[in-house]
């Protein structure tokens, strides 16, 4: 298993040239889904980073298999050493019981050296199956940390680029 995932940012004619002059990296270019000029770039090789920018995750634990040509959602959640691991037995069953309907593959990641800012990714067939799984279950953000004033938590969507050809 990699060890990390790394991302970057940036506007759709830098990521794309950056894509074009790593063909040896299955580099994935994503489009906020909420943002149409946000463009995010994923390397999930495990090698060292060709990002001027990158943001390093560490991967903690994964399960399915990845499809990454389709919806993926980032989950940010700030957890204390407590939330952590109830955080981490929540993760741990729903990777054990099995992934939701839509979901290829799950990751429990950490923002690099920083245990305490847990991100889930997502990879799903669509936002509709994300969705209904998030607004169904209360697996994904217990209702316990949601209502708390000091839990912190941040989502963001993305689905491929649909890129224009570089000339």
């Amino acid at each position: 298993m990699n060890e990390q995932i790394v991302i970057t940012f940036g506007n759709e004619k830098i990521l794309t040239e950056l894509k074009a002059a790593h063909p040896d990296r299955d580099l994935m270019m994503y489009q906020a889904l909420s943002q149409p000029g946000e463009f995010m770039l994923l390397d999930h090789s495990g090698k060292d980073s060709v990002f001027k920018a990158p943001v390093f995750y560490d991967i903690l634990s994964h399960s399915g298999e990845d499809k990454w040509d389709g919806f993926i959602s980032f989950s940010t959640l700030d957890l204390n050493f407590d939330q952590q691991k109830v955080f981490d037995a929540r993760i741990n069953k729903l990777r054990t019981n099995g992934l939701p309907d839509g979901m290829h593959s799950i990751y429990s990641l950490n923002y690099h050296k920083d245990i305490s800012q847990r991100i889930i990714l997502g990879t799903w067939n669509d936002y509709a199956d994300f969705e209904l799984w998030k607004n169904s279950s209360d697996e994904f953000i217990p209702k316990e940390y949601r209502d708390s004033p000091n839990f912190y938590s941040h989502e963001a969507y993305y689905t491929p680029a649909k890129t224009k050809k570089t000339q």
